[in-house]
């Protein structure tokens, strides 16, 4: 049977959308201001301040999630993956195990400015690295599902709260879509089903969102 012209359209439509999300681009944190992003981009938004040059860090803090509310497990696994990636750029990086022990024995709380200082200070650690959770979707409309991951990051002194590095970065996955006919419609349902239902899928995503972010790092080892 032939089939009709808008499937075909549809499908090359689908192809050509997927062509352009092939390549992440790395553009100045001012361009998401600017341009702002498609739905189909993935793009890398990053910012390296002369600063760093100057005196690169030999020790980052991975601060606690700044956004309230996150899910304990979620947030764990984004301090795990900072500190992992962190540590292939930077000498010493005090994770999120290392942080909480030492928050606990010295009754501290490095989210707090005065705190950080004297957590600097006495573990000779002169920056830290703070995030933002931008974005955390997972919807299953029957036909359709999408994940989508996003985070800020910033790097900055503890002495002066001096930003050396920032960067940006989104990225999203989705299974099934319109079904072509009868046929096809529980053939995508059931993808859908079992893409939403796939523990591995926001690990594997915040691994790649702190992997793109960490490429526009130097590093300082």
């Amino acid at each position: 049977m032939r089939r009709p012209w808008w499937s075909l359209a549809l499908l090359l439509l689908t192809g050509l959308m997927l062509s352009a999300c092939m390549q992440t681009n790395y553009r100045a944190l001012n361009a998401a201001a600017e341009s702002g992003t498609t739905p189909f981009s993935r793009d890398v938004f990053y910012q390296l301040d002369d600063a760093f040059y100057l005196k690169p860090p030999e020790c980052v803090l991975v601060l606690a999630a700044a956004n309230a509310g996150i899910p304990t497990q979620l947030a764990q696994m984004i301090e795990q993956a900072l500190a992992l990636r962190l540590s292939q750029k930077i000498r010493r990086v005090i994770g999120p195990r290392e942080r909480r022990d030492t928050e606990r024995n010295l009754a501290l709380d490095t989210l707090a400015a005065v705190d950080r200082r004297y957590f600097a200070a006495t573990e000779n650690c002169t920056s830290y690295l703070e995030w933002h959770l931008t974005a955390a979707d997972d919807s299953n409309v029957l036909i359709w599902s999408r994940k989508q991951i996003g985070l800020e990051v910033r790097l900055a002194r503890s002495a002066d709260d001096k930003t050396l590095w920032q960067a940006a970065h989104t990225t999203s996955r989705s299974e099934g879509g319109l079904p072509l006919s009868l046929i096809s419609l529980p053939i995508v349902a059931a993808k859908a089903t079992i893409f939403s239902e796939d523990a591995d899928q926001f690990p594997s995503m915040i691994d790649d969102v702190v992997r793109r972010l960490a490429l526009t790092l130097p590093d300082v080892r």
